[in-house]
């Protein structure tokens, strides 16, 4: 629209200067607001920025220059897309069953006979389009007045329906005028249908909102702009225009809103920051959310927040919030148990009296995982995917053996030969494991052990688990001779092989439940999670695999057993020593007291192996 300004002027002359008669406020007066509250944020989520109205939080409007869709891209988009004003390259469009609206009047269109795109918003939402149902995306990618108009008129569809005669004086020519403007140019404008003198009344509001316009094109920052910026003034602007204080008697306003998310059907959770009390903060967001309205997360300094179930009837418990904020939050370290998010089933808040390590963003975010349904496929996928992960540990002996041994070059006897194998694979399963564990933790590497321990009550299973350094301690000393040198090399790459198999099984592969499924925690009630039965039979596949060979000589004759039995005793005894670990490293919030368990294990075993070798 970039001709308008000068369009607009050729209709009627330059006013010497004042509001005109009748009009409610001038533009001008957006800038000594406070009459008008400050309605409009911008926003930043996902990397992705855009515009939000405190008035209608499901909708955002996102403004890209860049922007202009097909529609068959736009149908890929979701459902409750409006494209503004040539976001959609394709012609006006009401799709009631994808909830896709394209309102624009260039292509795929008779111009001189369709009506502009503030104009089919305006009718649009008259037409009781329900915009507070669902979450709802606008995407524009030019904010000229036309756009601009209709993206107010969206932003205010609660208001717009119930304006004053006098607003709707005001509202309704604006719109008409310049709708006949951008659609059929300064020519045909004055047919619109309006009287002469509320034409040139109109014109002379158009003109006001123009002159920011105007001023940015005659100085050529057009292009390079802060849309998001500019879009935001002239929507103030537009509310200068449009209401008054009158309007906004009833008006409540929060100091910070996050965001929302869907925590039910027709139920969301509302993330926020207030000095008020919970109470008076509940009343303010109902009157934005109505009955939709499900849980408030309130931060009341930073640190601490206090969870609220609006809806104590039928609205999601604060059980499932409670339960993965406390598996995700830094600060619920176990020290003492007690310190954790918790409460009762309808208002409860963070840690005390040190609170949250967790800012209102990752709050906001749990929030929403708590509550996500989750579908037996779906736990189907993440069960075989641990599962195919932890049976990858048995690929890093193979590994290891395609790095080339310096044994030739440096004359190693045969047992310290041995012992570089060990040290090798033994490190290369540390090295991969840690890097894994890093990738996936995102920056959240206490949720996979990485952490100091808690007293949690778990360590009467110590005995079974020292049982853990066995497979790895025969593994080890298979091919030793008693030298010190051997045995030194051997016994360091029998500990990094422990912390390996920690770090894999207990770490990753555990780690992979952790945000999804209930475990244990310290102190807490009994049970055995998902995380601890794949972890521990994963393990046990790669003790049976790896140490089988060397146990098998050590066992089977002894107990008088035969391969099949001794194969199945060796799985099973495995199994209970990695679930004795799993327990251990969830009750204790860490991989920590697991590792030291089974270094204990091995000395002893090198104890008893160099006695008896002795």
């Amino acid at each position: 629209m970039a001709d308008i300004p000068s369009q607009a002027a050729e209709l009627r002359p330059k006013r010497s200067g004042g509001a005109a008669a009748g009009s409610l406020a001038s533009p001008g007066d957006v800038r000594r607001l406070p009459v008008i509250p400050e309605r409009y944020a911008l926003r930043d989520k996902d990397g992705e920025r855009f515009l939000e109205c405190d008035e209608a939080p499901r909708l955002r409007a996102i403004i890209d220059s860049e922007m202009s869709v097909s529609r068959s891209v736009a149908t890929s988009m979701g459902e409750r897309i409006i494209l503004l004003d040539g976001a959609g390259d394709f012609g006006p469009l009401i799709d009631n069953e994808r909830k896709l609206y394209n309102l624009d009047h260039h292509a795929g269109c008779e111009r001189l006979f369709t009506l502009s795109t503030c104009e089919q918003a305006l009718l649009l939402v008259h037409s009781g389009l329900d915009l507070s149902e669902g979450d709802w995306t606008i995407y524009a990618n030019d904010p000229d007045l036309d756009t601009v108009l209709a993206l107010w008129c969206l932003l205010n569809h609660r208001r717009v329906r119930e304006l004053r005669p006098e607003a709707l004086d005001v509202l309704l020519p604006l719109f008409r005028m310049e709708g006949a403007i951008d659609a059929n140019g300064p020519e045909l404008a004055r047919l619109c249908g309006l009287p002469t003198a509320l034409i040139e009344q109109t014109l002379e509001r158009i003109d006001d909102l123009l002159g920011r316009e105007r001023g940015l094109k005659q100085t050529g920052s057009w292009v390079s702009k802060n849309v998001y910026a500019y879009t935001r003034e002239m929507l103030c602007a537009v509310d200068a225009l449009v209401y008054t204080r009158d309007d906004f008697g009833d008006y409540t306003s929060i100091e910070e809103v996050f965001g929302h998310v869907e925590v039910a059907p027709r139920r969301v959770a509302v993330v926020c920051r207030d000095r008020s009390g919970i109470y008076t903060v509940e009343q303010h967001l109902k009157a934005r959310w109505g009955d939709q309205l499900s849980i408030i997360a309130l931060q009341n300094q930073p640190g601490q927040f206090t969870l609220r179930r609006v809806s104590s009837i039928s609205g999601p418990q604060l059980g499932p919030a409670y339960e993965l904020l406390n598996r995700v939050d830094a600060a619920v370290d176990g020290r003492p148990p007690g310190k954790r998010w918790g409460g009762s089933q309808d208002i409860g808040g963070s840690p005390r009296p040190q609170g949250t390590l967790l800012e209102p963003s990752e709050v906001l975010d749990l929030l929403a995982r708590a509550y996500r349904p989750t579908t037996r496929w779906w736990r189907a996928r993440r069960t075989a995917g641990a599962l195919l992960l932890g049976l990858a540990f048995l690929l890093f002996r193979p590994l290891a053996s395609l790095i080339p041994s310096p044994a030739p070059m440096l004359d190693l006897t045969p047992g310290m030969t041995w012992a570089y194998e060990i040290l090798l694979t033994s490190l290369l399963a540390l090295g991969l494991g840690m890097l894994a564990l890093r990738t996936v933790s995102r920056r959240r590497p206490w949720l996979f052990g990485w952490r100091a321990p808690a007293n949690g009550g778990g360590l009467w299973l110590s005995p079974l688990a020292l049982l853990g350094a066995l497979p790895i301690a025969a593994w080890a000393t298979s091919d030793l001779g008693i030298d010190l040198p051997e045995q030194a090399a051997a016994l360091v790459g029998c500990a990094l092989g422990i912390a390996a198999t920690e770090v894999w099984f207990r770490g990753l592969v555990h780690g992979m439940f952790v945000l999804d499924f209930p475990i244990q925690r310290p102190e807490g009630p009994w049970l055995l999670s998902r995380g601890s039965l794949v972890s521990a039979a994963t393990y046990a596949v790669a003790v049976t695999v790896l140490g089988g060979q060397v146990l098998e000589g050590w066992l089977i004759v002894p107990l008088g057993l035969n391969r099949l039995e001794f194969v199945a005793a060796l799985a099973g005894v495995a199994g209970l020593v990695g679930l004795a670990l799993a327990v251990i490293r969830e009750r204790s919030l860490s991989l920590v007291p697991g590792i030291g368990i089974q270094l204990l294990g091995l000395l002893a075993s090198a104890s008893a192996w160099a006695f008896l070798g002795d």
